[in-house]
């Protein structure tokens, strides 16, 4: 009997832990996103994508195809890195 209650309280562990895991990943692409288009946002890039659009709006947009600083792509370089680690949408 002890080895049963063993045994579920080591699968619910897992299970919670993976499901933690699960939420953290998906929290941490959503804040890679939003980065994504903080700095898209702050060159005046117009958003295609619905929920960015919302977010920062196209009213004072005025390019498809901004240029970033070096820094700047460094960065979006690192978030893309990311999202493909984390194999986000």
């Amino acid at each position: 009997m002890n080895k049963f209650i063993v045994a579920m309280f080591a699968s619910f562990v897992t299970l919670i832990g993976a499901n933690t895991f699960a939420a953290s990943a998906d929290q941490e692409c959503q804040k890679l996103k939003n980065d994504h288009d903080v700095i898209y946002a702050s060159k005046g890039f117009c958003f295609k994508d619905s929920e960015a659009k919302a977010k920062f709006g196209n009213d004072n947009c005025y390019t498809t195809k901004p240029k970033f600083s070096e820094k700047e792509q460094q960065k979006l370089d690192t978030i893309k890195e990311r999202q493909k680690e984390l194999n986000c949408n």
